[in-house]
């Protein structure tokens, strides 16, 4: 888990964050219940037909990598599954709530391509790993970069900036974000989480994204979970089309976790397997925001 005294310092300077959507919290009230019944949650659902429109287009999108085509809500449901389901549901409502930026679309859908990379990768190494996990590594990586999204709405043009400036380079966006505002995008969205009370191992994946000294993936209350967004995460980030080295495949602390999975990636496969997965997702038809 976080530290709560450097999470209490974030959310004294993200400022103000939006509260969680009605509907939102009403899904996550009823799935708490191991006795809840399908067609309840269904209701809950369909009484906003833009989101049900929408958990429909991303659970048939092949960045879920759905087998059989979901045309409605129940069905979700039933193939799916009330807790995979509930995942989708938080990490579009999350994203849908902090969109109200007023920031141009086009800055707007390239954060949400991003996050739909990292979560479809998130998800096909999820399988690959056979990590067993049920929805909870799509909303980490659809999650990933929603503090981009916190900081655009806190920042202004500010933040736009230092985005549009550094948007070939991650550590240099991370290091402007650091010095300019004493935070990261990566804190911002684990603040956010910690806020809204989502579930704790899904904070701390969004703590432990990145390789850093202070935010061991050992220290999460799921490592494997933590793991594999930060695979997915740097496997976005690197160019396997150049000679440069991976990042994806050196950091030794999430493949000590990864390799003791159900299914592990020999050392000298994972160069090959990431950059397949990586085109497989980058391949995907775009989702409109």
């Amino acid at each position: 888990m976080p530290q709560s005294d450097a999470i209490e310092r974030i959310l004294d300077r993200v400022g103000e964050l939006p509260a969680m959507p009605g509907s939102v919290a009403e899904v996550l009230n009823i799935t708490n219940s191991p006795d809840v019944e399908m067609s309840d949650v269904s209701k809950i659902i369909e009484k906003d037909p833009a989101l049900a429109a929408k958990i429909l287009k991303v659970s048939n999108s092949s960045y879920y990598g759905m087998k059989q085509f979901v045309g409605t809500i129940k069905l979700a449901l039933v193939i799916l599954g009330v807790r995979e389901v509930r995942n989708i549901v938080l990490g579009i409502s999350v994203f849908d709530t902090m969109k109200g930026a007023d920031v141009s679309m086009q800055v707007v859908q390239g954060i949400w391509d991003n996050s739909l990379h990292i979560a479809g990768l998130a998800k096909r190494l999820t399988g690959q790993f056979q990590l067993g996990l049920q929805g909870e590594e799509f909303i980490a990586g659809l999650l990933a970069d929603i503090g981009k999204m916190i900081m655009l709405r806190e920042l202004d043009g500010e933040y736009l900036q230092i985005l549009k400036a550094n948007k070939s380079s991650l550590q240099r966006l991370l290091d402007e974000e650091l010095n300019n505002f004493g935070y990261t995008h990566a804190d911002a969205s684990t603040a956010l989480a910690i806020k809204w009370s989502l579930p704790t191992p899904l904070a701390d994946a969004l703590w432990s994204q990145y390789p850093h000294p202070d935010r061991p993936l050992t220290d999460a209350t799921e490592e494997r979970l933590a793991a594999v967004i930060r695979l997915a995460r740097l496997a976005n980030e690197d160019d396997f089309t150049s000679n440069q080295a991976a990042l994806s495949t050196t950091d030794a602390e999430t493949w000590a976790i990864l390799d003791g999975a159900k299914s592990p990636i020999a050392p000298d496969q994972r160069r090959s397997v990431l950059a397949t997965l990586k085109d497989e997702v980058k391949s995907a038809p775009q989702l409109a925001v």
